[in-house]
């Protein structure tokens, strides 16, 4: 139920008093006058009884003549006179026939008055007028117990008009008295209430950050110091947040430039804090995870796992685990239980750390070693053994002597052909890594170059080097690297091409700088092979491949000559249909 206004509650309480004490007071009014009027008419009538009385007393032998006296005297005052028998019955009535009248012995009043009780005084509604009246009576003559009563009557119909014409002028003045009350309540409960609701708006600024609103002075000693403990509250909370929001801030900072994910939960496996590289490495993001539950974030249940590891364990754990999503990582993960200042257990707090590149790299390297191994041990056996044939006798033929000569000198060459092309490949990785010297070029010029290269090569098999970069493509490049890509590719291109085929070399402008291509209309290349087709030692057709001469290191070579120019390379091929492939230079790089 929604509280009460201070003024809602204050206004009515004082109108409720203000109401009850004019109620009070009109009510004790009314009783007051209407118990004065009435003790007034009964004094009247017992005077007029007084005055009755001897001339009563004088007719008492006389039935008739005391019952005309009684009827002219009621007349006359505007009373109603009535004598009783000392045993009950009517004598005598200015109003009635006495004879027809019931027996009045039981009357309140004439039981009073044959007591002796004075004033003997009733009222009470009446049988036979039918309306209520104020009766009195009193005892006649002296003979003791034998005297009779006489008791007058009036109604209290007039006194009841006296009365209500007076409750109306009083109602009139206690209304009066009722809105000058409402008024001055309504202002005092507003005095009362002010103060207090503009501290409140001050309460509500201070819930809303804004502390260095001072609550309004009052002349009420309460809500002085009520204002005055709000003012030092909120300078102490101003202080208290403003470190609070420093401390926040440095520790934001520090976990938003940590290259590390960190990912901390609660004992309700609730996540408290997730920083924006753990959020990258679960594909997440840190405003949305707080407060979620660990599932509804981590969608890696290795990850789940090793986190309620850390969280029932009091002891640090590690783990190495491979994320598949949003791409595949692999991750060294380090977990240890949160604590609290008191010591108590409050979660667990992990650190991710991606460990791909290392990983990748230490598969490279593996890869690397073995392919090496294997690419230098088939010329190296090839040499010794030929070697050792000619070491083992003194009758070779002539021939046969040249002929393994002739072997060893052509697996010589492609030993120092693999042998240069890891010394390229080495001298492009550290230019790659440091700074690279570059000039200005045109693209087109040395696309030319590089045909101009390879068509000695190309004629031999009667293919056909053609040339579409026409226009001046300007660009900052190592000219020299940017020629032996260009020379990689076509050299594989007529490698792979049967005689008689084009093989064509463009350019043009992508993205503010420039896409180079080369096209052949080879054998193609099945689409399982095209993600690994720049990786050193990687061949499509291995036995093919060494038979033409090739080392396996011709397009990594190309790939890190465009990647030290900060671009990429890319092929497309179909079996059949020929094969392209492209290097894009950013606009760094080109124009």
């Amino acid at each position: 139920m929604r509280p009460a206004r201070l003024i809602t509650r204050l206004f009515p309480a004082f109108m409720l008093v203000t109401l009850l004490a004019l109620g009070g007071a009109l009510l004790y009014a009314e009783h007051a006058v209407r118990v004065f009027h009435e003790q007034q008419s009964a004094r009247e009538l017992e005077a007029e009884l007084q005055l009755l009385r001897d001339d009563t007393q004088a007719r008492l032998g006389d039935a008739v003549a005391l019952q005309q006296y009684l009827v002219g005297a009621g007349r006359r005052a505007d009373a109603r006179y009535t004598l009783i028998a000392p045993d009950g019955r009517v004598l005598a009535d200015s109003q009635e026939e006495p004879a027809r009248m019931e027996n009045h012995a039981d009357r309140p009043e004439v039981q009073q008055a044959r007591a002796g009780q004075m004033p003997a005084r009733a009222t009470r509604f009446s049988a036979t007028r039918l309306e209520t009246l104020l009766y009195t009576a009193m005892l006649v003559g002296t003979n003791g117990d034998a005297r009779p009563v006489l008791r007058a009557a009036r109604p209290i119909k007039g006194l009841n008009a006296s009365l209500r014409s007076l409750e109306l002028h009083m109602a009139a003045v206690a209304l009066l008295i009722f809105a000058l009350a409402a008024l001055a309540s309504y202002g005092l409960a507003r005095s009362i209430a002010r103060p207090l609701q503009a501290l409140r708006v001050t309460a509500e600024q201070y819930a809303a950050g804004d502390l260095a609103r001072r609550p309004p002075l009052s002349d009420i000693e309460e809500v002085a110091a009520l204002a005055e403990a709000m003012k030092t509250m909120a300078r102490q909370l101003d202080d208290r947040i403003q470190t609070l929001s420093r401390e926040r801030a440095e520790s934001e900072a520090v976990l938003a430039s940590m290259i590390e994910g960190v990912l901390a939960v609660n004992n309700a496996e609730a996540v408290i804090r997730l920083n924006r590289a753990a959020a990258a490495l679960l594909g997440a993001t840190p405003a949305q995870a707080a407060g979620r539950d660990l599932r509804e974030v981590v969608r890696h249940p290795v990850l789940q796992e090793f986190v309620l590891a850390a969280l029932a364990s009091d002891q640090p754990s590690e783990r190495d685990l491979v994320l598949y999503a949003p791409d595949e990582r692999h991750v060294a993960a380090h977990g240890t239980a949160l604590r609290d200042a008191a010591g108590a257990h409050i979660g667990a707090v992990v650190v991710l750390n991606d460990v791909t590149r290392i990983r990748r790299l230490e598969n490279v390297q593996r890869e690397f070693v073995a392919n090496v191994s294997h690419e230098l041990k088939t010329p190296i056996t090839a040499i010794q053994g030929f070697v050792e044939t000619l070491l083992g006798g003194d009758d070779h033929r002539p021939e046969d002597v040249r002929r393994f000569l002739e072997i060893v000198s052509r697996h010589t060459e492609r030993l120092n052909s693999i042998i240069e092309d890891l010394l390229s490949l080495a001298r492009i990785e550290q230019e790659e890594s440091g700074s690279l010297e570059r000039e200005d070029a045109d693209l087109g010029a040395i696309a030319a170059s590089a045909a101009q290269l390879c068509r000695a090569r190309a004629s031999s098999k009667d293919i056909v080097i053609e040339n579409r970069c026409a226009a001046p493509m300007p660009a900052r490049v190592n000219t020299r690297l940017i020629e032996q890509a260009l020379v990689n590719l076509l050299d594989n291109a007529v490698k792979f091409s049967p005689p008689g085929r084009l093989i064509a070399i463009a350019g043009a402008p992508e993205g503010g700088g420039w896409k180079l291509s080369v096209r052949d209309q080879g054998c193609g290349i099945a689409a399982e092979h095209l993600p690994r087709l720049f990786e050193r030692f990687y061949r499509v057709d291995k036995a093919r491949s060494r038979q033409s001469g090739g080392t396996g290191l011709g397009l990594a070579i190309v790939k890190h000559i465009v990647q030290a120019h900060g671009g990429t390379v890319g092929v497309e091929s179909q079996v059949g249909a020929g094969s392209v492939f492209s290097i894009s230079l950013p606009a760094a790089a080109g124009r």
